[in-house]
């Protein structure tokens, strides 16, 4: 493989490794790291080179998960991944898929699900990635996390059910071949414009219908930026938790404008300056209301918001 066919799938390679450690930052790194690999060792008997740097790009995220897990638990608040702009393009996939296939991909580059995945254990997160999203093989997928076929097998079947549970609708294995795409819960841009409008304009009526009664919001400041240190549960608390932020953005004199974030429209704020100050995202359930909404800003997590317009 030289360096040309490498970077046809250098955008697979990212989206795995991101997908696996929630920053778009290791993502570049781990990617970084396998070609550089990849061109001091000895090829002679490597068959597939897709398969090969999966492997590494895969065993490299795992090891910056595992490093991680000790800062993990002494972080300040809810753990959120880094957002990155864009979405999926076809270049994330090697070759022709499906509609329903990129509607998978799609779904798994959301936020609500990166979340869900962040809950798994390395390991499991892999084999889900690596078999039900971008459908490879077990046998692939078990060399890359050293364990047997099988063993790598009942990690899938039971890592399904987890997520099942917590995201209905899920069948998984949809890329490899048989499972049904999740249903996309992106809020339409012109909702967020509406849901703007009534946080600047202080309009609590309108905040709670347009949340669902059960919605919960998600602050990541870390320890640099201010943000909730719980997760905000309930309609009426989260309404008074967006009418503050309106208000701040007024005192700081901040700019919010709709981008595409994760593969779904978002609000970026960002100060007078153009520097991001942090991104709003919203997901809406079957009634179209908003059940979920993430606030990122902690800064060191900002560095793929796309610049002002």
């Amino acid at each position: 493989m030289d360096a040309t066919a490498y970077e046809h799938l250098r955008p697979k390679l990212e989206g795995i490794a991101y997908r696996m450690t929630g920053s778009s930052a290791d993502a570049q790194d781990v990617v970084q790291d396998a070609w550089l690999r990849w061109t001091s060792s000895d090829r002679s008997e490597v068959v597939d080179p897709e398969a090969y740097l999966v492997r590494i790009v895969t065993r490299l995220s795992l090891d910056r998960l595992r490093s991680a897990s000790r800062r993990r638990e002494t972080y300040v608040g809810p753990y959120l991944p880094e957002p990155v702009a864009g979405g999926v393009t076809d270049s994330a996939v090697a070759g022709p898929i499906s509609p329903e296939d990129h509607a998978l991909l799609a779904d798994s580059l959301t936020y609500s699900f990166l979340v869900l995945v962040d809950e798994l254990e390395p390991v499991e997160r892999a084999v889900l990635l690596l078999h039900d999203v971008f459908g490879y093989p077990f046998d692939e997928v078990a060399a890359a996390v050293d364990r047997t076929p099988e063993a790598v097998r009942q990690v899938a079947s039971r890592t399904r059910r987890r997520i099942a549970a917590a995201r209905p609708g899920w069948e998984g294995d949809a890329v490899a071949g048989g499972g049904s795409p999740v249903p996309r819960r992106s809020i339409a841009p012109e909702r967020l414009v509406d849901l703007l409008a009534s946080m600047a304009t202080g309009d609590v009526a309108a905040l709670m219908d347009a949340l669902a009664p059960g919605v919960v919001a998600l602050s990541d400041g870390g320890a640099l930026q201010r943000a909730a240190r719980r997760p905000v549960v309930g309609a009426e608390r989260v309404a008074r938790t967006m009418l503050f932020l309106g208000r701040r953005a007024m005192e700081l004199d901040l700019s919010p404008d709709v981008v595409e974030i994760n593969g779904a429209a978002a609000l970026a704020v960002r100060r007078a300056d153009g520097t991001p100050y942090g991104v709003v995202i919203a997901e809406v359930d079957d009634d179209g209301r908003i059940d979920r909404i993430f606030i990122q800003v902690n800064p060191d997590k900002l560095g793929s918001v796309p610049p002002a317009p």
